[in-house]
């Protein structure tokens, strides 16, 4: 822009061309304080307008904004968002254009950012990730057919498309749509056995289920066989033509050996093992229906069997003894004692050839008997009486001061005969040996007289043990 006193000058001498010569030599001397300056830009001058990116993909990828400024306007570009990067160039001049890069969307909505130009925001959107959800998963269609509906959830610029894998399901349309919707569908009716198929919609797959019109029925529902076994009478099925069905064993020794599997009216045959044991009941599962099979018990073997000893000593401390049992093959038998001081300890029970152990406890009291019931034979056990008890004690007497004292009582006798040990007077205290069986030892503490002498006793093993206090 030019200054006012340089158009002044110029208006003063402007007369003639030498005038205007002379004149010009004049002026730059005589207005020299008034020389023009150039200034930059003017702000208003250097805005800048941008455009607004396309919307990213929730997967993220590059975008680019455009900027549009005079050609000696500078500008720099910066973001304040963390999921926006890569922004290149970050300043520039004149018209340009700044691309950036979208990190992937992991959240469950949209977002949305900026990339500022001197001040001036773009706004950088991104899609969510398109989550779907598919209800029911599963539901259930009469034999009739009939109509069902899915409900699909999803944000709105989510697209998705319903399909089918079986014929016998017709979508109605639309099949495609964006967002929250509905998808419809019918099925058409069904003349054999049940059947499953889908509607699979943005990859969530719901299950449809339709009965079946099938019905079932076999002749006869039940068979006896002998215990020899062999084929089974075969057993008849009755159902819709069209209509499938299967045959199965549950018990190992019952096997389908015809019309394992079959379609519309048929049969089923059958083979029984021969029975080694008692009565058994197995079934068939044939067309969904039980077919139950009773078979005979095997005849009883002749079982014979003995003992290899009929009886058995035993000394009063008891004991433990063996018996063999001799049975043929498959043939059971069982041992039981029949007296309380006897105790099977092994073979209580065995099949053909086998032994049986027992023990005696030892005999307190005079000879006795009992008995053994092994493979249905009596065996006998006869155990001694027990040695008659003979007891001593030592000291039969002692002195203990008035002050008070311990002392000590020795009991011989025979292994396995008990005593007992008492005191008779209040002073006098049994510390241990109360009881006892074979040899032992009694120990007793005697209070203080106070001075006075006195006499007490101990009844030990059926003795007496006199105890003297004196001073």
């Amino acid at each position: 822009m030019e200054h006012i006193a340089d158009r002044a000058c110029v208006r003063r001498h402007s007369p003639s061309v030498a005038v205007v010569a002379l004149l010009a030599a004049i002026a730059v001397g005589g207005c020299e304080t008034a020389s023009t300056t150039t200034a930059g830009p003017e702000p208003v001058k250097c805005q800048v307008s941008l455009s607004t990116p396309s919307p990213m993909d929730a997967a993220g990828g590059t975008g680019s904004v455009a900027v549009t400024t005079q050609p000696e306007c500078a500008w720099t570009a910066s973001t304040p968002m963390n999921w926006i990067s890569g922004l290149s160039p970050t300043s520039g001049q004149g018209t340009g254009q700044v691309d950036f890069r979208v990190a992937p969307n992991e959240g469950a909505s949209s977002r949305e950012g900026d990339v500022v130009v001197n001040g001036m925001a773009a706004r950088v959107s991104q899609r969510a990730p398109c989550r779907y959800a598919v209800t029911p998963a599963s539901q259930n269609i009469s034999a009739d057919g009939g109509a069902g509906s899915l409900s699909v959830a999803a944000n709105s610029d989510c697209a998705w498309t319903a399909t089918t894998d079986v014929g016998w399901i017709s979508l109605t349309p639309p099949v495609t749509g964006s967002g929250n919707g509905t998808v419809s569908f019918s099925v058409a009716a069904n003349g054999e056995n049940e059947r499953t198929g889908s509607v699979t919609i943005a990859g969530q797959r719901s299950i449809v289920t339709q009965a079946g019109a099938c019905s079932y029925s076999i002749s006869p529902p039940s068979q006896n066989i002998g215990a020899a076994g062999g084929a089974g009478t075969a057993v008849n099925v009755s159902t819709q033509s069209g209509c499938r069905w299967t045959a199965a064993s549950n018990a190992s020794w019952l096997t389908v050996t015809s019309g394992a599997s079959g379609t519309g009216n048929g049969s089923v045959g059958f083979t029984v093992a021969a029975n080694t044991g008692a009565s058994r009941t197995g079934t068939l599962t044939i067309a969904g229906r039980p077919f139950t099979v009773t078979q005979a018990a095997a005849s009883a073997p002749a079982c014979a069997y003995s003992i290899s000893s009929n009886n058995q000593n035993v000394v009063a401390l008891g004991g433990g003894g063996t018996l063999n049992v001799t049975a043929g093959s498959g043939c059971a038998w069982t041992a039981s004692s029949n007296a309380a001081w006897i105790t099977v300890t092994s073979g209580a029970t065995g099949t053909g050839n086998g032994s049986v152990a027992f023990t005696v406890a030892a005999n307190p009291s005079g000879a006795r008997t009992g008995t053994l019931t092994v493979a249905g034979q009596t065996f006998t056990v006869m155990q001694a009486a027990a040695a008659p008890c003979n007891y001593s004690i030592s000291p039969n007497n002692q002195r203990v001061p008035d002050t008070g004292g311990t002392g000590t009582v020795s009991v011989t006798t025979a292994s396995g005969c008990t005593w007992t040990a008492t005191s008779n007077v209040a002073w006098i205290t049994i510390t241990s040996g109360s009881s006892g069986t074979g040899n032992g030892t009694v120990m007793f503490t005697v209070q203080s007289s106070g001075g006075t002498d006195r006499n007490g006793t101990l009844t030990v093993a059926g003795h007496t043990a006199t105890i003297e206090q004196r001073k």
